[in-house]
């Protein structure tokens, strides 16, 4: 039976009618008197009335319960969840490049061999206060020396606003200065002279060129850093004599 369906009983009403004779002999008429019947009714046939059966099942109603949504039990307005961040750490790379790496600042006659030199892919503190990655060709012979004095930079938040390869710059030394490049080889001579400068054989770096720039006796590279020449000033980036940033550089600044 269906939920909620109601079941209807029948009620069954019985009759039982018994007919039944007088109880008495048979009547005689006299002799030579004319025969004359007489009807006695009989008595009313008793009527037997069966009483009325009613059977009457219980109706039935099945409910459905309701419906049971679940809910996720909402957290705790005072919980509080912590997120730890691990500070940043210094990575690198060190891997052969080719000359199509060096395209700009290596050419045929260079003092060294492109093959000599190795691409170093470095992170440091930018400007922003956040860490940065950067590209600069080095002597493989000097490759470790280098990563070691950035990490050194690195570990004590000196700030560098960018690394970069010269070739970015069309090998032009004078404008990856002037853009405060960080950069190391070029096969360039010293300014002024035809003598081959260290960046010639991938043993030089210059960290912060704009606001450390080469001055000499009135001669200031590149020209826009005449201004940085107050060492005075004290400005984020700049090294100082003595300082950490040429303690970790050493021999490669």
């Amino acid at each position: 039976m269906k939920p909620g369906f109601l079941l209807l009983a029948i009620a069954a009403t019985i009759f039982v009618t018994a007919c039944g004779s007088g109880d008495g002999g048979s009547f005689e008429e006299p002799a030579g008197t004319a025969s004359q019947e007489t009807t006695t009714p009989s008595p009313a046939s008793p009527t037997t009335t069966a009483p009325v059966a009613t059977t009457t099942i219980p109706t039935t109603t099945t409910t459905m319960p309701p419906s049971t949504t679940t809910t996720a039990a909402a957290l705790p307005s005072s919980t509080t969840y912590t997120t730890t961040t691990l500070p940043p750490v210094f990575d690198y790379e060190i891997r052969p490049l080719t000359a199509g790496t060096v395209w700009a600042t290596w050419r045929e006659g260079c003092p060294v061999s492109y093959e000599e030199l190795s691409l170093l892919t470095l992170t440091h503190w930018g400007f922003d206060g956040n860490v940065a990655t950067g590209e600069m060709a080095i002597n493989t012979a000097v490759a470790a020396d280098v990563v070691a004095a950035f990490e050194g930079l690195f570990d004590i938040g000196f700030p560098i606003e960018r690394i970069e390869l010269v070739d970015n710059y069309g090998g032009d030394d004078k404008a990856a200065m002037a853009a405060n490049v960080t950069s190391g080889f070029n096969c360039r001579f010293v300014d002024g002279t035809d003598r081959w400068s260290n960046h010639a054989f991938g043993l030089a770096v210059d960290i912060n060129p704009l606001i450390n720039p080469w001055a000499r006796a009135g001669n200031v590279l590149p020209i826009e850093g005449e201004p940085y020449t107050d060492r005075t000033l004290g400005l984020t980036g700049t090294s100082q004599r003595p300082g950490r940033c040429l303690r970790f550089a050493a021999g490669v600044a």
